[in-house]
This record gives C-alpha cells, sequence and structure tokens, in this order.
C-alpha cells in the first residue's frame, strides 16, 4: 500500500466572531478537577463521577474501533483533553459562538483537532442513548487518519457514522445501532448509483449541498453497515476483498466489480437492506480491565483551569474571550507552568508574537507530569526565525527530548528533519526523521511536503519526485495543491541547479535567507564540489504579486501569483525583510510596499506547519 493512505478529517468550528468576552457567573465559583484515563484527561465542573464516567466512554469507544478494525492504529500521538461540563452555560462559555445568533444549532459537545492536542467540549447532562454521537463520529476520522490517506470517502464518512452511533451500556456495547434520520432519508430518496457513490470526493456535489449531503451520508451508512454486521456479507468477507483489490489497483469501481460483482445488482441489495424492518447489532464485551474509579483524580487550582479553558478559545479562535479568562489566570498564579504555557499559547496562535511565545513556553517547561509540548513548541518557534548555526544544536536537543517523551508525535519528527537537512552530517537523520513524520500522520500532507523539500534539500531529488506523485494522487484542498506546485517548483530548480553543476557550467545558488550566508556560500562559484554541498531550507519562487497588506506586524500577509495559482505568505515585520532591485541591486530603488500590487518579484521564504502559508517570507527581490 502507498506510503500516504488517510483522510483529513474536516471539523467544522463556526467561531470566526471576535466579539468582547462575557464570562459566566458561575465559572468563577465552580470546582474543576482533572480525571486521568490511560488515554484522556478529562477536565470538568460536573463533578468526579461524572468526570469518570466520560473518562471511561472515551476508554471504551477507543477500544470499539480497535475492536472492530483490529490491526489499526489507535493513538493518536497528542493528549485528548476533553472538557465534560456540567450544563448548556458552561459549555456556552467554551463555545460561544453558537449561542450568538438567536436560532442557532446548539451543540452536545465539538471536536477541535490540532498540531499539539485535539480538544473536546461535552455537556454531561444530556439524556439519550447515544448524546455524543457527533464526537464519537469525529474522534473515528481522527483515528483514521492515523491509517490511511486516501480512503474512500464513502468508506470513510459511513464507517464514522457507523461507529458514532454506538451505544455504550454499564456491561456492553452495541455497535451499528440505526440511527433513525439516516434511515428515513434512505427510505424516502432515491439512492446514488453504486458508480457514482464511489466516485464521490471532496469536491462533488454530494459531498458539499446540503439536499444531497443527507443521501451521500446514509447511503455510506448503509453500505458500511452491510459489509460489517450482515452474516452473508461477512461470510463472503466482501469488504476484505474491496479493500485488498483497492490497494493493488488504486481504482475504486474495478475493485467493487471485483469484490461485490455486478453493481446495479448489488445497488439492488443495499436498498433491499435499507428497506428492512429489523437489523443485526454488534454486542461486544470490551477488553479493558481497569476500573474508572481507579483513575487519579485531583482538584483543579484556579489558575490551572482558567489556563486551561484559556487554551480551549484560543485554539477554537475566540481571544477576545481567552484574554478575559486567561487574565484571571495570571492573577490567581503567575509563576503557574500551565499558566506560562497557555500565555505561550496566546502570544503564539492570537498575537503571532513569536519571541515571547517561546519565552513562554521556556517557562512552561517543569510542569508535573511533565509535558512534552512546552519543548516542542518552542524548538517549532527557533526553527522559524534560524538558519543553521549553534541554536540548531539546541533545537535538536529539545526535539530528541519531546521524542524521548512521546514517540508518535509526528510534529516533533518533522522539525527535526527540516533542521538536519540544514547541515550535510545530519542527511541520514533527516531522511528517517522526515519519513517518520509522514508515517505517523499519512493524512497531514504538510509533513509529507515538508519531507518532499528536505529530500530536495539534500540532493535527492528522485526520490521527492516519487514523493510529489502521491501527493498528487490525494491532494484536495486548495493549500495542498499550493504545497504541491512549491515542491514541484523546488525540484525543477534543484534538477537545473544539478544539470549546471554536472555540465561545469557557472552556476548560482538558490537563495537563502540573509542570517544563513555565514554559514553557506550565496554567489555564484564555478566549483562543483563547493557548490554541491550548498544545504538549506529556505526556497524560492518566482512571481506577480496580487495582493499585499502592509502592516508592520506578524498579521501582514502577501499573495503571490506562481503558474495562475495564488500562494499566500506570512510576512513578519516588513523592517526585517530583505528587499532588494534586481535593476540596481539597491534598497532605495525598491517601490514603496502600497505600490507592490503587479510587480513580478522573486521570493524567499521558509515552508511553514499549517495550512494557512505556503511559508514565512524571508527576502523579495523586484524584477
Amino acid at each position: 500500500m502507498p506510503l500516504f493512505r488517510s483522510r483529513l478529517s474536516l471539523v467544522l468550528l463556526g467561531l470566526s466572531l471576535f466579539l468582547p468576552a462575557t464570562l459566566s457567573s458561575a465559572d468563577h465559583f465552580d470546582n474543576w478537577l482533572e480525571v486521568r484515563s490511560p488515554n484522556f484527561i478529562v477536565i470538568s465542573n460536573a463533578g468526579e463521577r461524572e468526570a469518570r464516567r466520560i473518562a471511561s466512554q472515551f476508554e471504551q469507544i477507543r477500544e470499539v474501533f480497535h475492536s472492530v478494525l483490529p490491526g489499526l492504529r489507535t493513538d493518536l500521538g497528542k493528549p485528548v483533553l476533553v472538557f465534560a461540563v456540567k450544563n448548556e452555560d458552561s459549555l456556552k462559555s467554551l463555545l460561544p459562538a453558537y449561542w450568538e445568533t438567536k436560532g442557532h444549532f446548539h451543540p452536545a459537545g465539538l471536536y477541535v483537532p490540532r498540531e499539539e492536542r485535539h480538544l473536546v467540549a461535552v455537556r454531561t447532562d444530556l439524556a439519550g442513548e447515544n448524546p455524543y454521537e457527533i464526537i464519537y463520529h469525529e474522534y473515528t476520522h481522527a483515528l483514521f487518519r492515523l491509517n490511511f490517506r486516501d480512503l474512500p470517502l464513502w468508506l470513510d464518512e459511513g464507517y464514522a457514522v457507523f461507529l458514532g452511533n454506538t451505544y455504550i451500556g454499564e456491561k456492553e456495547v452495541q455497535v451499528g445501532q440505526v440511527p433513525g434520520g439516516d434511515l428515513e432519508v434512505l427510505r424516502t430518496n432515491k439512492i446514488i448509483p453504486l458508480e457514482t457513490l464511489f466516485q464521490v470526493d471532496h469536491n462533488s456535489p454530494y459531498y458539499n449541498e446540503q439536499n444531497r449531503t443527507s443521501i451521500f451520508y446514509a447511503e455510506s451508512w448503509a453500505l458500511v453497515h452491510y459489509l460489517v454486521l450482515d452474516p452473508e456479507a461477512k461470510k463472503r468477507q466482501l469488504l476484505a476483498n474491496f479493500l485488498k483489490a483497492w490497494a493493488e489497483s488504486d481504482d475504486q469501481i474495478k475493485a467493487a466489480q471485483q469484490a461485490f460483482g455486478d453493481l446495479n445488482q448489488f445497488s439492488k441489495v443495499i436498498q433491499r437492506y435499507a428497506a428492512q424492518h429489523n437489523f443485526y447489532v454488534g454486542h461486544q464485551q470490551l477488553s479493558i480491565h481497569d476500573d474508572p474509579k481507579g483513575y487519579p483524580a485531583r482538584s483543579l487550582p484556579v489558575a490551572e483551569t482558567q489556563a486551561l479553558r484559556s487554551m480551549f478559545l484560543t485554539y477554537t479562535q475566540r481571544p477576545a474571550e481567552a484574554k478575559a479568562v486567561l487574565d484571571q489566570a495570571v492573577a490567581a498564579d503567575p509563576d503557574s507552568p500551565v499558566v506560562h504555557e497557555a500565555l505561550g499559547t496566546f502570544a503564539f496562535y492570537s498575537n503571532h508574537d513569536l519571541q515571547t511565545a517561546a519565552t513562554e513556553f521556556d517557562k512552561a517547561v517543569p510542569q508535573t507530569p511533565p509535558s512534552y509540548i512546552p519543548y516542542y513548541m518552542v524548538a517549532m518557534i527557533r526553527s522559524r526565525s534560524m538558519s543553521a548555526g549553534p541554536d540548531t544544536i539546541d533545537s535538536l536537543a529539545a526535539l530528541d527530548k519531546v521524542i524521548q517523551m512521546n514517540p508518535h508525535f509526528a510534529p516533533a519528527y518533522a522539525i527535526a528533519s527540516n533542521l538536519c537537512s540544514r547541515d550535510p552530517q545530519l542527511k541520514d537523520k533527516a531522511i528517517s526523521m522526515g519519513k517518520q513524520a509522514v508515517l505517523l500522520d499519512p493524512a497531514n500532507f504538510t509533513y509529507a511536503i515538508n519531507y518532499g523539500l528536505v529530500l530536495v534539500n539534500i540532493g535527492k531529488t528522485s526520490d521527492a519526485k516519487q514523493i510529489a506523485a502521491q501527493i498528487a494522487k490525494g491532494a484536495y484542498t486548495p493549500q495542498e495543491k499550493a504545497g504541491l506546485q512549491g515542491l514541484n517548483f523546488a525540484i525543477s530548480q534543484r534538477e537545473s541547479f544539478e544539470q549546471r553543476i554536472a555540465s561545469r557550467d557557472v552556476i548560482t545558488v538558490l537563495p537563502t535567507s540573509p542570517a544563513s550566508t555565514s554559514s553557506t556560500s550565496s554567489t555564484s562559484s564555478t566549483s562543483s564540489t563547493s557548490a554541491s554541498t550548498e544545504h538549506t531550507s529556505d526556497y524560492f519562487l518566482e512571481g506577480t504579486i496580487l495582493q499585499m497588506d502592509c502592516t508592520l506586524s506578524d498579521a501582514s500577509r502577501l499573495v503571490l501569483e506562481v503558474n495562475k495559482a495564488p500562494l499566500k505568505f506570512r510576512v513578519g515585520n516588513l523592517n526585517d525583510v530583505d528587499m532588494t532591485s534586481a535593476v540596481a541591486g539597491k534598497e532605495e530603488e525598491v517601490p514603496p510596499c502600497s505600490e507592490w500590487k503587479g510587480h513580478h518579484v522573486k521570493v524567499t521564504y521558509r515552508p511553514v506547519t499549517g495550512k494557512d502559508f505556503v511559508g514565512d517570507l524571508l527576502s523579495i527581490q523586484f524584477l
């Protein structure tokens, strides 16, 4: 099976309104506590019994996934922080956007995947057999992405609905309960032809238009339910046969025809299956033997509680509320390491202040129990603002500590790979670290693209082209396509560079950031030996400026058009960006920022982790 096989789980946050902070008076006086199970951290104001119940339920749904799909990874490689709140008012304080518009849907909870940790918010006072269906649904997506990149969309969504409708009782778990709404959709609508269903992707109307999305989800659920629980389907191993044929051919239609036979006839089977009145439900005795009463629990100080709540609000893009709660945390205990982590998180994500963020994360290191996140954040921030040099050693040491503390944390390997690629003596480590990041999180194309750039950087262009070809099969978001375009451009530049070295022509070394000129050459050279040792993690692109925000802050943006594709770069203080003119080579020949639009330029940038930007702008040359 190819190196990348999974789907990036998309979670609709809808949290973009930055309104003045409002805090419930109850939040100031609640007693919050922490319960730690083997795989989850529950923060709750609903009492210890409820906190343990929620922790146990999450452990059980994780076990359900492992039991239904044995052999797949279930370790996310990062903490899952669950806020189990006692009522609607408490959830409103964490998710204010859903209460700002009259008549807006009020969720039972939310699943928020982030790079450093995953966050969950749920109410504990909800009745019903499965009030957390959407949470289990998104958690299933998160687990699938650990194992696959381009999992067929019907199978990904169908399984998420299938496992999301799991009933967790005191003595057993029932898997595959029938979602009444989906069943009604199937019985009152014409089903999608299977050949069409198998070709639905993230750009398809069936996935993006509301009147079609419901039938897509319902039919995907019915197909998965049939393949997993129907006795005849299980006897014939239809699902296993499909997956095997799909892995061999990479063609869903051929794989489905091989596994299911004539698809028109198989469509009738699924339609009859959905029309029946009785459905099989899987009954499982889980293998979890630990008693929730034994999970470690502790009362949380006010400062730590408010710091954790502030981080949730920061991650969900509510800076005004996050700042208000963070101020309370600082007032309660300005020396708390968790408060410093919250300050660093706010500085990094809300204020885009890298220096302050790094300082605060340094102060957050002495936590009990120990946390690898502050070490990672400091190393990641340093990697954005330096070239090869003494600081690289300190950052690599910090990342080695992160990996020692959590060997499944993909981002640490990705940053380490980038840093190692700057040193010719560490190229083997650069390769192993980059590959491990991709294997640990195959759904994150940022790591795959970063790995490809690392391979380009150390001269392994043929390997980089193989990575790019695999990425091309599954890139579907504009950010992924832009990153792939940048990788392909870097490959073409490196190949041209190597051809000129081989012919011993006069060559120009790829430009790097001004800070790196002390350790790498940035001038013309006729020596193939010296040129072949050039190593840098900075890349350049040539194009036309479509848009430029001329503010002097980290919020600035530059949008460059390259081969008709708009690429967005993050700009720090413009005073720190090296600006030259190819005509005169003098700074005074550079036009004022307000006149940049429409200019043809060459930019040097450093790739960054994340979906919003191609990289940080380092220099700009007007052509």
